[in-house]
C-alpha cells in the first residue's frame, strides 16, 4: 500500500481481502520489535480498533502480545466469515479489574474475572512454518477473532479435573483433558506483564486471552461450532 512499508503493505491488504496469500519467509528474519513494528502498522492501515490482547511466552520465555481486532470480538452467537480460518482453539481468559504495573510477578489480584472463549485461528500467511516465531506474532499470532461464551467464570482460572470438547458442523471434533499450552491460565500474562509493549498496556478494562487448552483443532468450511470446558459452553457460527 502506498506509505506503508512492503510487509505491513502485503498483510494489511490480506486482511482487507480475506486472503492468504502472503509469503510467510519474508517475515522469518523480524525482531521481537519488527513483529511489534509490523503489528501496529496493520492496525493503523486498516484504521481498525483493538477488541482484546492475545498473550503468548515465547521460547526464550519472554512474553508478549498481539492484537484481536474489535469487529472479530463477539459473544455467543457471533457470526464470522470462513476466509482464512485454519481452526479453533477453546481457551480460558480474563477482564483486567485494575492497572497491572509493569514488571508484576503476581497479576491473579489484578483480574476483575475470568471466562471461556473460543479463539479463531486464521492466517494471512500461504505457510505458517516459514515465518518463523517472530513472523507468526507479526501476523497477529494467527489470531482471526474471539468469541466469549461463560462469564463471569464460576471456576475462575482452575481447570482441574475438566474436559474440553468441540463441535462443529454437528459432529465432534475434539474431545480431551484441558491442558494450557503454557502451563497455567495465567503464565502468559504474567510473562507479558514484566515488560509489556507501550502499544498493549495492560490498564483495568482489558481484555485478554491466554492461550489454548486443546491446541489448534482443524475445521474447514462452515458451520456451527460449540466449544465446552466442563459447564462452560460457547457457540458462534463460521459463516
Amino acid at each position: 500500500r502506498t506509505g506503508r512499508p512492503p510487509l505491513e503493505g502485503a498483510a494489511a491488504d490480506a486482511h482487507r481481502a480475506g486472503t492468504h496469500t502472503v509469503d510467510g519467509a519474508l517475515f522469518a528474519a523480524l525482531d521481537r520489535s519488527g513483529a511489534y513494528r509490523v503489528q501496529l502498522g496493520v492496525t493503523a492501515a486498516l484504521d481498525t480498533t483493538i477488541g482484546m490482547l492475545k498473550t503468548a511466552v515465547h521460547s526464550d520465555g519472554l512474553g508478549a502480545a498481539g492484537p484481536i481486532y474489535a469487529q472479530y470480538v463477539g459473544r455467543t452467537g457471533f457470526r464470522l466469515p470462513v476466509a482464512n480460518v485454519l481452526g479453533l482453539e477453546l481457551e480460558v481468559g480474563v477482564v483486567l479489574g485494575k492497572d497491572i504495573p509493569a514488571g508484576t510477578a503476581d497479576v491473579a489480584p489484578f483480574v476483575d474475572r475470568y471466562f471461556t472463549g473460543i479463539e479463531i485461528v486464521g492466517s494471512r500467511f500461504v505457510d505458517r512454518s516459514k515465518a518463523g516465531p517472530n513472523g507468526g506474532m507479526a501476523d497477529n499470532f494467527s489470531s482471526l477473532g474471539y468469541v466469549i461464551g461463560t462469564e463471569p467464570r464460576p471456576r475462575r482460572d482452575s481447570l482441574d479435573g475438566l474436559n474440553v470438547t468441540l463441535e462443529f458442523a454437528g459432529e465432534q471434533i475434539w474431545s480431551a483433558p484441558a491442558k494450557h499450552g503454557f502451563g497455567t491460565v495465567l503464565a502468559s500474562v504474567a510473562a507479558y506483564a514484566k515488560d509489556p509493549h507501550p502499544a498493549y498496556p495492560l490498564t483495568a478494562g482489558t481484555i485478554i486471552t491466554t492461550g489454548s487448552l486443546c491446541g489448534l483443532v482443524p475445521t474447514s468450511g462452515t458451520g456451527h461450532v460449540v466449544g465446552r470446558l466442563g459447564d462452560d459452553r460457547v457457540e458462534l457460527d463460521l459463516v
